[in-house]
């Protein structure tokens, strides 16, 4: 590693520790009992993980100052551990690290993009449970210098992570507040994310126009912004919305033309709604040729009841809507 690249690297990760450091004592970030749960033996993801670990050994070592009896803004104590996390990523970090680094200068020009696996996906859940997002968006860099595009990143990572905390969340391996915290990180992951992710891929659909909806009286929209920013990177100039009710979603399709609206569903209790909203959308849309798209877990696990409440098509995400609508709106074109 140049000494350049290394002094950069360690700034970065002190920078990354230093919000690890300023955690209060208590506040049980190393042990949960729904990220044991859910890691199943997940192996350790270079980069973050290692840190994490180096840093919890240099806060185990004997003559390491306790936070009982002294002000956390002690300036002897901060220029204490300041010199101590300087050794540790000295000795203990950089030296895990620079295989890592030599591995992902190789892979930049290889010809095969790898993908999430579960394993990567419970690691994740189990950062954005234990820790601040400085962590998760290391984790994830360390995916992206391993090869991990970043569409993978949107769609195979950030939102399986989400729908894992929340089935986590309904076999009680975790707390509301856990999957409320988790959840608000991989937000935050996602606005950061998003500038790169539209810009990283030709516009393949510019000047297209997509409203994404949830159905009316949900309020789970993580899914949806994902979904978003992936039609974003294509071209789509994207909407969305949470509809009250069936007037909502009449009065937004009368509003503008767009040519698909998808109706993102969560589950079977408002299932019996969706057949009047996606009449609602058909009756009112300006355009009278709308391509309705449905989504949502109950689809994958029912496809034929896409048909049954009326859609064109259901999706399995993001990425299987482009494809899709790639053809669809083709064939409308040279219909006409």
């Amino acid at each position: 590693m140049l000494e350049s690249d290394r002094s950069a690297f360690l700034h970065d990760e002190q920078r990354h520790c230093g919000s690890i450091l300023e955690r209060p004592k208590g506040s049980n970030h190393t042990e949960n009992r729904c990220c044991e749960a859910s890691t199943g033996g997940a192996r350790p993801m270079p980069g973050s993980r290692q840190l994490i670990e180096a840093f919890g050994e240099w806060q185990s070592c004997e003559g390491a100052p306790s936070s009982e009896g002294a002000a956390a803004s002690a300036p002897a104590v901060q220029e204490f551990n300041r010199a101590m996390l300087g050794r540790t990523i000295e000795s203990e970090v950089i030296p895990r690290l620079m295989m890592v680094h030599r591995t992902s200068a190789a892979r930049e020009n290889a010809p095969t993009l790898l993908h999430v696996n579960a394993e990567d996906i419970s690691e994740l859940a189990r950062i954005v449970i234990e820790h601040d997002t400085s962590v998760a968006s290391a984790y994830i860099d360390a995916l992206r210098n391993q090869g991990v595009p970043i569409d993978a990143i949107f769609m195979e990572l950030l939102a399986p992570t989400a729908r894992l905390l929340g089935e986590m969340w309904k076999a009680d391996q975790c707390c509301f507040t856990d999957v409320t915290i988790g959840m608000a990180r991989l937000q935050q992951i996602v606005h950061e994310l998003s500038p790169e992710f539209e810009r990283e891929n030709a516009q393949a659909f510019e000047g297209r126009r997509i409203l994404l909806l949830t159905t009316p009286g949900e309020q789970h929209t993580l899914g949806l912004m994902i979904v978003e920013e992936h039609f974003r990177r294509f071209g789509w100039d994207c909407s969305s919305s949470a509809p009250k009710d069936v007037r909502d979603i009449s009065r937004l399709v009368r509003a503008q033309h767009f040519d698909v609206v998808g109706l993102s569903v969560g589950g079977s209790a408002v299932l019996e709604s969706v057949p009047a909203s996606i009449q609602a959308i058909r009756k009112s849309s300006v355009n009278k040729s709308v391509v309705v798209l449905v989504g949502g877990n109950i689809f994958l696990e029912n496809p034929e009841l896409a048909a049954r409440v009326g859609a064109d098509a259901m999706s399995e995400d993001g990425r299987h809507a482009i494809l899709q609508l790639r053809s669809m709106l083709t064939t409308k074109i040279n219909t006409i």
